[in-house]
């Protein structure tokens, strides 16, 4: 049951995110959207692991292992958001050009 929970909130997350670039307007590259899967891939990785250890019986490995992998992907969102997710000055004429 966790396991569906945790798919079900990565899909979600996903299109809200695809909902929110475009009622933004952003203009995002296909490597932006191929590095956006991989994160969220990544980031259902990281709960499944946590889950499969708290069934185990492992709450310590939980926490040292969701600690561990959950940094990373917490700074890949965060680095996703800064330099993908958001139009500047800059971006805003070069996303002009593409369209």
């Amino acid at each position: 049951m966790a396991e569906l929970l945790v798919g079900a909130v990565a899909a979600t997350g996903f299109l809200l995110v695809v909902h929110s670039a475009r009622s933004k307007g952003l203009a995002v590259s296909w490597w932006g959207w191929c590095l956006t899967v991989i994160a969220f891939l990544y980031a259902v990785f990281v709960l499944e692991v946590i889950v499969s250890f708290l069934r185990e019986g492992s709450p310590k490995g939980a926490v040292v292992m969701g600690t561990m992998l959950g940094f990373v992907a917490v700074v890949w969102g965060v680095l996703l958001a800064r330099f993908v997710f958001t139009r500047g000055p800059d971006r805003q004429e070069e996303a002009s050009h593409v369209r």
